[in-house]
């Protein structure tokens, strides 16, 4: 069974595609763990993990970011 890195109880508003795969509990790795399905919506926006404008999205479509993520 695959265990994950602790959810952290605060979550940015809105995260970016690199920090989602980075820092999503659903994303280990590389290897993804989420539902079989699973329809994003992404809008211009600035990422609240590295602080990029560009396409971003809520970090719950990446299950949720893992502790750690403020330390960026």
């Amino acid at each position: 069974m695959k265990t994950h890195k602790p959810l952290d109880p605060k979550q940015p508003d809105l995260v970016c595609r690199s920090c989602g795969g980075d820092w999503g509990l659903w994303w280990d790795g590389g290897d993804y763990s989420g539902p079989p399905t699973n329809c994003s919506i992404f809008a211009p926006g600035k990422c609240g993990v590295c602080g990029k404008n560009t396409a971003v999205t809520k970090p719950g479509n990446y299950g949720y970011l893992k502790e750690g993520w403020q330390n960026l």
